[in-house]
């Protein structure tokens, strides 16, 4: 039975099933619609279970004031974008090529009005969807065995990596790697949204070009 007293890891758990079953279904897709479809549901799917336990609902979706100066969070996503650009994208593609047998699925690059929507509507979802899940629940169900220091970074950022499974180790090491400057920049930022907006411009200097 769903109720306010729904234990966090549960539904933490819960809104990560429909999440990796998509990355599963998708996985032999080679048809961009196809993939996109499949991943779409996924995210819906996580965000659609997370609203339907209101535990996890007060949580997830509860709106929280910016703790610091906008000129403070601007500066933040800037130094996690140019993190991800000059350290993390280059070693995905080098750690990639060094280990290509690991890499077990590649993003279909879409053309035409998919690509536009998938930039905007689709890379949203990404970030919304993720951070949602790996920063604010993920924290909340994991802070009250390990409190909010560095084991709390440690596992949410891992874990975060880990659903990066089928993308390759490079892919891996660099959502680790984002996983702990995202937390990091969540945890004194106290707002979602700037963290949210900071992982989709990484995804779109990542997959716009």
């Amino acid at each position: 039975m769903l109720s306010r007293t729904t234990p966090a890891p549960i539904w933490f758990v819960g809104a990560l099933i429909p999440m990796m079953a998509s990355q599963i279904v998708r996985l032999p897709h080679h048809d961009a619609a196809a993939w996109i479809l499949w991943d779409y549901f996924g995210r819906i799917g996580g965000i659609a279970i997370l609203a339907a336990i209101p535990s996890a609902r007060a949580v997830a979706f509860r709106r929280v004031r910016l703790e610091m100066a906008l000129w403070k969070a601007a500066l933040w996503i800037a130094c996690i974008v140019a993190a991800d650009q000059y350290f993390g994208s280059w070693a995905r593609q080098a750690i990639n090529k060094a280990l290509p047998a690991t890499v077990l699925g590649v993003y279909p690059q879409p053309g035409g009005w998919l690509h536009l929507i998938d930039l905007t509507f689709g890379l949203l979802l990404v970030a919304y969807s993720e951070e949602t899940i790996f920063r604010r629940c993920a924290r909340h169900a994991f802070q009250t065995y390990v409190g909010d220091g560095v084991a709390l970074i440690s596992i949410t950022s891992l874990l975060f990596g880990a659903y990066h499974w089928w993308a390759g180790v490079g892919n891996i090491l660099e959502a680790t790697v984002m996983g702990v400057l995202l937390m990091l920049f969540f945890q004194r930022s106290g707002a979602l949204w700037p963290v949210v907006f900071g992982h989709y411009l990484v995804d779109i200097f990542d997959f716009a070009w």
